[in-house]
């Protein structure tokens, strides 16, 4: 009886190792359906990119969630081994360490502000000729941004530049800023894409207009992925091999002749919003205006302006009390992985600069979709 019994035991502890091991072989990927550095995790999911290069046995949940902060928590809670956000929800959660270590691995895509650094207004706002106009009559006005993102950081950058004393600094989401703006309840806000193509008048619904992008206070878009640092060391090759298919994902939604089947994809995930929007939202040309023909550009590991505008963010969230300490751990900024990637796929830098292609943005007649 004792040996049955110590068999019974044995078989038990085995059972229990077996589904420990299949529990760990399930990882959680977090995202953001309604933010354009998430398009491209889309692809991935839609088209099993990922099952090319991660080990056999290994499954991916995709998790959307409305806002990078819901990512973030997630993380922290080792409900996700990795998530897409901006760098400045990025650099909030790397700070938090002493919760759970979280590395900084590659470049989602960025941009000279023309995703979600962007200053939208009321459409029955002035005509302002000039930056500086625009930012006087931000004086007293009522504001918004959803807190600890990276619209949020651009208007702090923003206000701090021009002088800019709002009568109200409100804390809302993209979905409650869009609301408000349809009930004119705000003068302005900021807000990134597809939000701000929805609401606004190049191809949306005619809310707003927007005036301004990153450049009128130096504030780059960047979007990262980040990762669990124990996934890193315990999961190395699941952790490269989805690297890989970031790669691959980005690749895709880089080539032209993929833009429809990109956002049809997307539009399973980003409901309730115009195709035309969404395709605008990531390769239409925003402000109408700009000069630059360039919307977005995807490096994949980070180059020395990646690398500027991410050693920016932390003294800054420091100086705004958001964060505890001005610098980052170095080991947080490791884009390693991304560098064997993209060696392995076949791509030489130039001068360790590396950069896997551009976005032009287009005129609204471009799109492939018509609108509803």
């Amino acid at each position: 009886m004792r040996g049955k019994f110590y068999l019974s035991l044995v078989a038990a502890w085995l059972c229990l190792g077996l589904s420990s091991q299949a529990w760990a072989e399930k990882f959680t990927i977090g995202f953001q359906p309604y933010d354009t550095i998430s398009y491209q995790v889309i692809v991935n999911a839609e088209l099993g990119l990922w099952k090319k290069y991660m080990p056999q046995g290994a499954e991916l949940e995709f998790s959307p969630a409305l806002q990078g902060s819901i990512v973030a928590n997630n993380m922290l809670a080792g409900k996700a081994v990795a998530g897409y956000m901006s760098i400045m929800p990025a650099t909030i959660l790397a700070s938090k360490d002493e919760q759970a270590e979280i590395k900084i691995v590659a470049s989602l895509g960025m941009s000279e502000g023309t995703r979600c650094s962007l200053v939208l207004v009321r459409k029955d706002a002035p005509q302002f000729k000039n930056v500086e106009e625009l930012a006087r009559w931000l004086d007293g006005k009522t504001i918004a941004a959803p807190k600890g993102s990276a619209s949020d950081q651009y208007l702090r950058r923003f206000f701090n530049k021009y002088n800019v004393k709002p009568k109200e600094y409100l804390n809302q989401s993209i979905e409650v800023i869009a609301t408000n703006f349809r009930v004119g309840k705000l003068d302005a806000a900021s807000a990134w894409e597809p939000t701000v193509s929805r609401v606004a008048d190049n191809v949306g619904e005619g809310y707003v207009r927007i005036v301004a992008d990153g450049s009128a206070a130096d504030n780059y878009d960047l979007g990262i992925l980040v990762m669990r640092n124990d996934f890193i060391k315990d999961h190395p090759a699941e952790a490269k091999g989805y690297i890989r298919s970031e790669l691959e994902s980005q690749r895709y939604l880089l080539d032209p002749a993929n833009q429809k089947n990109v956002i049809e994809m997307v539009a399973k995930y980003a409901t309730g919003i115009d195709k035309n929007v969404l395709w605008y939202s990531i390769y239409g040309q925003v402000p109408v205006d700009r000069k630059n023909p360039v919307r977005e550009w995807k490096s994949f590991y980070f180059n020395k302006l990646e690398r500027q505008n991410i050693e920016a963010v932390a003294p800054f969230l420091y100086s705004e009390k958001v964060i505890a300490k001005p610098k980052l751990k170095d080991w947080v900024v490791d884009d390693s992985l991304a560098r064997e990637v993209f060696k392995e796929a076949g791509y030489a830098p130039v001068d360790d600069e590396a950069t896997l292609g551009y976005i032009n943005g287009a005129k609204p007649e471009a799109s492939p979709f018509k609108s509803k």
